[in-house]
């Protein structure tokens, strides 16, 4: 399983590195132009997925997530409005809910695969 893979402390720091990485990305001009249309939208879900998973691993209680998803969700807001503040960038409420989007698909996977694991070990 994923969660035996690292101890939680090493997914606090992936954590915290993926977090600066995708704070660094946000808020740095883009150079490239979208092949896929609304790739930006689907990036936002893929780093808020990501996010999700490394911040459920390093704390995973139902309390955890509850609280997890509203401090990425902060994030998200936190990189919008720094957007705003850039020349070369524009914040988005779509941005926001691709954001929100991410965050739950991981919870409802997660959720599913929590749900199979104990309906098979029954």
């Amino acid at each position: 399983m994923i969660h035996t893979l690292m101890p939680k402390k090493y997914y606090k720091v992936l954590f915290y590195i993926t977090v600066i990485a995708v704070f660094i990305l946000a808020i740095t001009p883009s150079s490239h132009r979208d092949v896929v249309p609304n790739m930006d939208k689907i990036l936002h879900m893929l780093a808020f997925f990501v996010l999700s998973l490394e911040l459920n691993r390093a704390s995973s209680t139902m309390e955890h997530r509850l609280r997890n998803m509203g401090l990425l969700v902060a994030f998200g807001i936190f990189i919008e409005f720094v957007q705003s503040l850039t020349p070369t960038r524009e914040a988005s409420f779509y941005d926001i809910v691709a954001d929100v989007v991410g965050i739950l698909l991981f919870q409802l996977l997660y959720s599913l695969l929590r749900f199979y694991r104990y309906t098979k070990s029954s």
